[in-house]
């Protein structure tokens, strides 16, 4: 038998072992916090930088985008060739997602070549990840589809006289901030606490612009310069909004002013009697700014349209608000709608 005196030893370091224990797994929880504050992600995925500065931020506070920095873009004389109406007017068209040009590109350009003459066809021209899917000076291109085959395909439609939409993620980006980032998280949006680092979208994959910065808003007005000068009639800035998320360091009320002045900027900067500027959302909380410009609501109920044209305040609601949907309801078509390629062949 173990005697009693024995017993209590093995109790006592029994007990001691457990506090140790209990201990080294505070200890190391406490390390993993400390340590987090030094990690930083890139392509590759996580490393460690312990020259990165910890210092808590203020935070971004939204303001007025100030004057957007010239760009050094030469036209061609791209206004004058046009033969459409200085007016924005109703239209029934259809859209090309970037999926479908790296997925099967001969198919559709064969569906938009058999489309009648003066068609309006949307064109998504960037991804969420930041590839460009046509030449661009700003950022990196797609390798998953020819580029000069999309810029053949952009100069063919433009010889048809198709009417042409560039569309492309408005404040969804990666590669952007990546590529440079020590000069471009000021542009991005903050992590709610911690040390002021980016907020990551892990649902989309992507880092998200911020609307109040005048870096975002000089960066976006270069993109659509670029769109114009290559023969795209109208731009369609796609999910023009702050992500539905409480862990960024933006205040929510302020969110939808930030909003309405980097639209007004972007009209104002890049809009003119021949150039449409189109924001798409969800709803119709945007405030849209005054200039030749179209809302897009996406995923809309054919039964709320009516209720939706009475909730935007527009001069010309039929030919300023559009759909973008897959729905055949005619309902649509009393507005500006886009439907995906497919429904042209049924």
């Amino acid at each position: 038998m173990i005697s009693y005196r024995t017993k209590q030893l093995l109790r006592n370091l029994f007990i001691t072992l457990l506090v140790l224990i209990l201990l080294a797994v505070v200890f190391f929880a406490c390390w993993l916090l400390w340590l987090n504050r030094y990690v930083i992600y890139t392509p590759d995925g996580a490393k460690l930088d312990f020259n990165l500065n910890v210092e808590f931020s203020p935070g971004l506070a939204p303001s007025a985008p100030g004057p957007a920095p010239s760009v050094n873009i030469h036209f061609n004389e791209t206004d004058q060739d046009q033969q459409f109406p200085k007016e924005l007017t109703r239209f029934s068209g259809y859209t090309v997602t970037a999926q479908e040009l790296k997925e099967d590109f001969d198919t559709v350009y064969n569906q938009l070549m058999a489309l009648p003459e003066g068609s309006t066809i949307a064109l998504q021209v960037k991804d969420l990840k930041g590839f460009f899917y046509y030449s661009s000076t700003l950022g990196r291109q797609s390798n998953d589809v020819s580029i000069t085959k999309v810029e053949d395909l952009i100069a063919e439609l433009k010889a048809k006289g198709h009417y042409l939409i560039a569309r492309f993620p408005a404040f969804q980006d990666y590669y952007y901030f990546l590529d440079d980032e020590a000069g471009r998280v000021p542009y991005g949006l903050a992590l709610d606490g911690g040390n002021g680092s980016l907020w990551l979208d892990r649902s989309f994959g992507c880092y998200w612009f911020n609307p109040a910065s005048d870096g975002t808003v000089s960066y976006l007005i270069q993109i659509v310069m670029e769109l114009r000068q290559k023969g795209f009639q109208e731009v369609l800035l796609e999910d023009f909004r702050f992500p539905k998320t409480s862990m960024i360091k933006f205040d929510p009320d302020d969110q939808p002013e930030a909003l309405a002045k980097a639209a007004a900027a972007i009209v104002k900067s890049c809009g003119s009697d021949s150039f449409a500027i189109s924001f798409g959302r969800k709803d119709t909380s945007l405030t849209m700014p005054e200039g030749r410009c179209r809302l897009f609501i996406t995923d809309a109920v054919a039964a709320d349209i009516a209720l939706l044209a009475q909730q935007v305040t527009l001069p010309t609601p039929d030919a300023q608000l559009g759909f973008l949907t897959e729905l055949h309801d005619t309902r649509f078509d009393e507005y500006c709608v886009l439907r995906p390629l497919s429904a042209a062949q049924e």
